[in-house]
């Protein structure tokens, strides 16, 4: 699975407050800022009904079991605020997670989490629901959930082969976005080298700045979340909620290997510091723009992990630990 992607936590977030009780209705406007046409209405979009206060808690009340073959999406309240503007953009919403086949909620996430409207970090089924996206809306999107999983060894529990993913998101603000200019960033992260504390992986760059990073042997890995500078940079400093322009390579612990590396697809990734695990938060926030930082990251949540049944699903081990080398080559500030 693409890491960028998985970078984008679950958990989407809204305050508004609205009673509803709807149905899909056909489909509502279905084209973003430019025009173009998101995924379409269909029969197991339409199919589905939600009950609950706009942002809170919903229950969905019909349409199970969903039979979804492809990816769609039908507008259950029209909004009548901004659109999504463009690539870029920041989205809160609030997101409901259900199993289509016996309408259980899975996940219900209101907590106000802003989320960027950019192909390259969402999911399909995401990016079809927020490039879309008006102010006061909400949407429903059914999919089959081996699609929703990306490619995932595993199926999330209570699931089975064949079953549906349905996610309703409450949509309550857009604002455009704030993207740096490729010009402004720089090639690699550039500064003066620290010394890494004992008992770290070890970083050998190339010319181009790109990390090889070597675990140690016959070392066990760190249980807590551990962070380190290797280079430190001048530029400005990282501030909570800013847009991070991020070079990065992943690797396991546990094998030495990758799983996913910036370098590799040939560009920085960028997204907010409030959008990520918290070991990417822990390394970006306070630091600043062209540092080189290690982020040691076990599987516990609460070590800002991603969690055992994350991993799992992307074809880990439940435990794994993580080791990312970011280099920070730009930032957007928030405010």
């Amino acid at each position: 699975m693409n890491r960028s992607r998985m970078l984008v936590p679950a958990a989407l977030a809204a305050t508004l407050l609205l009673t509803s009780c709807a149905g899909g209705s056909g489909g509502g406007d279905n084209t973003d800022a430019s025009g173009e046409d998101c995924a379409p209405s269909g029969s197991a979009s339409e199919s589905v009904t939600v009950e609950g206060d706009f942002g809170g808690d919903l229950k969905m009340t019909g349409g199970t079991p969903v039979e979804s073959t492809e990816l769609e999406r039908t507008v259950l309240i029209e909004g009548d605020g901004d659109r999504s503007p463009d690539e870029g953009a920041g989205v809160t919403a609030a997101l409901s997670f259900f199993n289509g086949r016996t309408g259980d909620l899975v996940e219900h996430s209101p907590a106000g989490q802003p989320i960027v409207n950019s192909e390259q970090q969402l999911a399909p089924f995401a990016y079809e629901a927020v490039r879309c996206a008006v102010a006061g809306q909400r949407v429903v999107v059914s999919l089959p959930a081996e699609e929703a999983m990306g490619g995932a060894q595993s199926m999330p529990e209570g699931f089975e082969a064949g079953d549906a993913v349905v996610m309703v998101f409450d949509v309550e603000s857009v604002e455009p976005g704030k993207i740096a200019d490729e010009g402004e960033l720089l090639p690699k992260a550039e500064g003066e080298a620290q010394d890494l504390p004992a008992g770290f992986p070890s970083v050998e760059l190339a010319d181009n700045g790109e990390p090889t990073i070597t675990i140690p042997k016959d070392t066990d890995p760190p249980t807590e979340l551990e962070t380190a500078t290797l280079i430190e940079g001048d530029g400005e400093e990282v501030q909570p909620g800013d847009r991070v322009y991020v070079n990065y390579r992943g690797v396991i612990w546990r094998t030495g290997e990758e799983f996913d590396s910036s370098w590799s697809r040939g560009a920085p990734t960028d997204f907010l510091t409030t959008g990520v695990i918290g070991g990417f938060t822990e390394a970006l926030e306070g630091h600043t723009v062209g540092s080189q930082v290690i982020s040691v990251v076990p599987a516990d949540q609460e070590q800002g992990g991603y969690g055992a049944d994350a991993l799992e699903q992307q074809g880990h081990e439940p435990d794994d630990v993580m080791v990312f080398v970011l280099d920070i080559v730009g930032v957007v500030h928030a405010d």
